[in-house]
């Protein structure tokens, strides 16, 4: 299916007097937020935030290891046989998929919205963002790396800040959805006792939580108010305009649900490829869709480096009730990271193009704060 094809996009657009005046409202209040004085370079960082980030992390780390004293060090290294290899390979290749799959919901999203870039250009700026989140040190994350490229490309930030937010927010609906047919479906894994009940409230509160933005978002009286304004308020009132756009396109939020069931099936895919890889048979496909989107959840809290902690705690939660040993859990959940890390890596060239562009067209820095 072509994301930028003019059929579909035809067939998804609002008719009837009062869609015509949503959709001319909607141009109209685009117009009114210009983004001429917006800085067309990304902020500098502020290594007081990852130092912090960083300290976290670690803190996080020591607690786990205080608390399960058993655990060494020496524990946490794989033993890479060939077929360990073999798995670990097929881990990043699924995981860079992923990333091609994410950009075809971002690009949905996108779609509806009027923001019309070719596939091969927001995937570009898609892997230099997740280059950024995942590999590199930095007080911003990746979605800033989007909204900045595909704003610049565009000529209107705020619009790509839509895009960008409601793409993301889609995950708050999948995660969910997918844990709940894991557990649904894993034989055993809804009666785990308090691991289960931490999933199951965590997918909940995901839930009830995209639901209150959406319906926050997509008032009028919410984010409706302010359309027009000026300062951060109208990236808030793109958002509006976006939800709009969205809710009268059907056939859009069919498409970017199912690129983003797939993007984040994939993504379970690959955790369970590294537990194969570290011999763990009690991580099968169902259990790494059940537990993993609600570890997803919470590492992306931005109290973290990657993650780092979060992670590895709940996979001690989570996989540990299923037989896993504490220190194969937290290795597991290193081996996790050190995948993302790894397949975001194909995202370096993008940045790095993409970086000495921002230079030469701003050379004066921008405050992050």
């Amino acid at each position: 299916m072509d994301s930028h094809g003019q059929g579909d996009d035809q067939t998804a657009r609002p008719t009837g007097d009062s869609r015509d005046h949503l959709v001319d409202e909607r141009a109209e209040a685009l117009a009114e937020i210009g983004e001429a004085e917006i800085p067309r370079r990304l902020p500098t960082n502020d290594w007081r935030r990852i130092l912090l980030r960083i300290a976290v992390s670690v803190a996080f780390l020591a607690v786990l290891f205080w608390r399960l004293p058993d655990v060494s060090l020496g524990d946490l290294v794989p033993v890479l046989t060939s077929a360990a290899v073999g798995w670990l390979v097929l881990a990043v290749a699924v995981h860079v998929v992923a990333y091609l799959l994410q950009s075809l919901r971002w690009a949905q999203v996108s779609d509806a919205l009027d923001i019309h870039l070719p596939y091969g250009r927001l995937t570009s700026h898609l892997l230099a963002g997740e280059f950024v989140s995942n590999a590199l040190p930095t007080s911003f994350g990746g979605d800033v790396v989007r909204v900045v490229r595909q704003g610049r490309d565009v000529g209107d930030y705020a619009d790509s800040f839509a895009a960008t937010s409601l793409e993301r927010l889609t995950g708050w609906f999948v995660l969910p959805l997918l844990s709940a047919v894991g557990l649904a479906l894993g034989a055993g894994l809804l009666a785990l006792g308090t691991p289960t009940t931490v999933a199951i409230v965590v997918d909940v509160v995901t839930l009830v939580a995209l639901l209150a933005i959406l319906w926050a978002a997509g008032h009028p009286r919410g984010a409706g108010r302010l359309v027009g304004r000026t300062g951060w308020q109208r990236y808030l009132g793109a958002v509006h305009l976006g939800v709009v756009a969205v809710r009268e396109r059907p056939a859009s939020v069919v498409r970017v649900v199912l690129a983003g069931l797939a993007f984040q099936f994939l993504q379970c895919v690959s955790v369970w490829a590294c537990g194969r890889a570290l011999g763990l048979d009690a991580v099968t496909i169902l259990a790494a869709m059940a537990f993993f989107p609600p570890t997803a959840v919470l590492q992306n809290f931005p109290l973290t480096l990657g993650g780092l902690g979060v992670r590895e705690a709940a996979f001690v939660l989570f996989f540990g009730a299923l037989g896993v040993a504490d220190e194969e859990a937290i290795a597991l959940g290193l081996l996790v990271y050190l995948v993302f890390v790894v397949a975001s890596l194909a995202g370096a060239p993008a940045f790095v193009l993409g970086r000495r562009r921002d230079t030469a067209e701003s050379p004066e820095p921008v405050d992050p704060g």
